[in-house]
């Protein structure tokens, strides 16, 4: 359905860092996505970001995007509620899928930078997105940065996201940024807050900071509670009992934060879902992603089981 936002440069309201299913064989499940999707807008988060951090990117090939983005379109998603990850080191890559996505209607891109030939000077990276613009050549798109940060050794400086805003503020629209520490994202807030849509990807981080959108893994799990923390009302869950501690959107974060702890993030985060859903394909994992071992799952399980999720959250 077409949003308010739709003709805005802002990423407004939570977009889920769409964690992506795969079969058996480790192809993506495209049913499985298309219903994973439909969950989270039942539950009033109709924005998605597909192939992000969380969802594998980089692990998944232009033709295997653009399958599933066509796929999603089919089923009724709107090009103007995703943002679209995009993550490769070869730049012919990076164009070809920002211009197929575009015919398609995508509008919203989040690019992150190459990552086979590091480290890489200021300059090369700054020609790297400038030659991802000139080459695209097309009106009505919007650049999001992916700043990796601490996950990453292929960080974006501030120099040059201020020099790539200052030569071409038409096509780039925003920052994100996958560092977990505040102040990294206030820094770039700072400098760049005022013209750009700036946001982190570390839930924890958003009561402080204050953004007017998010791009979150923990949504895949949690939308309605990271939606009201973005919205920083701190509603009393209708379901509270009497004697029951509120169950406050930033306890919540807290809590599953903890109980994902040192496993890794995305399998770990599969993992809940698969035991969510009660559907067991969902752990499967793209290689270089690990699986969980027996103990691992085991810990999860139980824990999850006393995180008690919510219908509501």
């Amino acid at each position: 359905m077409p949003l308010s936002v739709a003709n805005s440069k802002k990423l407004v309201g939570v977009w889920p860092d769409v964690l992506t299913p795969l079969q058996p064989d480790l192809s993506i499940d495209l049913p499985k996505l298309s219903s994973h999707v439909r969950n989270l807008a039942v539950k009033g988060v109709e924005h998605v970001t597909l192939f992000g951090y969380a969802g594998e990117g980089a692990s998944f090939s232009v033709n295997e995007k653009l399958e599933a983005l066509a796929y999603l379109l089919k089923s009724g998603v709107e090009g103007a509620d995703i943002l679209l990850g995009v993550n490769a080191s070869s730049l012919m890559d990076v164009v070809g899928l920002i211009e197929k996505a575009h015919a398609q209607g995508v509008r919203r891109f989040l690019v992150s930078p190459p990552l086979y030939y590091q480290p890489l000077s200021q300059s090369a990276l700054l020609d790297f997105f400038e030659q991802v613009i000139v080459k695209v050549n097309l009106s009505g798109w919007h650049l999001y940065v992916h700043v990796l940060g601490g996950v990453s050794h292929a960080d974006v400086p501030e120099a040059v996201l201020t020099e790539l805003f200052r030569a071409h503020p038409l096509i780039m629209a925003g920052i994100v940024d996958q560092d977990q520490h505040a102040s990294h994202t206030l820094d770039i807030m700072r400098s760049l807050g005022a013209e750009l849509a700036v946001t982190s990807c570390h839930e924890p981080n958003l009561q402080m900071l204050k953004p007017t959108g998010a791009v979150s893994a923990l949504a895949n799990l949690i939308p309605g509670v990271v939606k009201h923390l973005l919205a920083q009302d701190m509603p009393v869950q209708a379901t509270q009992v009497k004697g029951m501690k509120v169950r406050r959107p930033d306890d919540r974060i807290v809590e599953l934060m903890t109980l994902l702890g040192e496993h890794p993030p995305i399998t770990a985060l599969k993992f809940l879902l698969s035991q969510h859903y009660r559907l067991a394909d969902w752990e499967h994992v793209r290689p270089p992603q690990g699986r969980l071992n027996a103990q691992a799952r085991e810990a999860l399980m139980k824990a999850f089981k006393t995180f008690n999720l919510l219908p509501s959250e």
